[in-house]
């Protein structure tokens, strides 16, 4: 696959899949592709299924996306992973990647705090690596590995720390959820106030 282009693709989820559909959805995707290479990392939230498409070419991304909604939904994201981000402003990138989190787009957002948390420090290092590991529990539970999210967040818990805030964020509240997803054994989405 050296020579093929990454995409991000998310398709709409009106037929209400859930992460256990998540082997199965990809199995079909593969088959309409007509490629067992075609994608890669599906993830599935209760607003869209998600996951790499490869392509070589243009010609071969528009027809993979012609197939994609013609036996699935809509296209609602198609973009080119294969780049470096722009660098911008911490706080901009933290507000974009908590907006990320909290439309499902965990796998996004992970990808988006990187950005902030390479080159952080000390305590505010261990916050923003407590919101992308929470951020990546997440991308395991859309693809079903459940018992994997909820000791992702565990860790996420620690390495949140005691702090009541973070740049404006109930770290709090973050906490409270993570215990009640731990609490339950299922790793149902929560908002985090920013």
């Amino acid at each position: 696959m050296n020579n093929l282009a990454r995409y991000l693709v998310r398709l709409e989820n009106k037929q209400k899949y859930t992460p256990k559909d998540a082997s199965s959805f990809a199995k079909q995707v593969r088959e309409v592709l007509g490629a067992k290479e075609a994608i890669g990392h599906l993830r599935i939230s209760s607003r869209a299924v998600e996951f790499d498409l490869f392509a070589e070419n243009s010609p071969a991304l528009n027809k993979s996306k012609a197939a994609l909604e013609k036996n699935f939904e809509r296209i609602i994201t198609l973009k080119l992973l294969d780049k470096a981000p722009v660098p911008g402003d911490r706080l901009e990138i933290l507000k974009e990647g908590i907006s990320l989190f909290n439309e499902e787009r965990f796998w996004e957002c992970h990808e988006v705090l990187e950005q902030i948390w390479h080159p952080a420090e000390g305590e505010e290092r261990d916050i923003i690596q407590g919101l992308i590991l929470t951020a990546a529990a997440f991308v395991h539970a859309q693809r079903n590995r459940t018992e994997r999210s909820i000791a992702m967040l565990k860790k996420a818990k620690q390495k949140l720390g005691t702090r009541a805030s973070y740049q404006g964020i109930d770290l709090n509240t973050v906490r409270k959820n993570i215990d009640a997803v731990i609490d339950s054994s299922l790793p149902a989405p929560f908002q985090v106030k920013l």
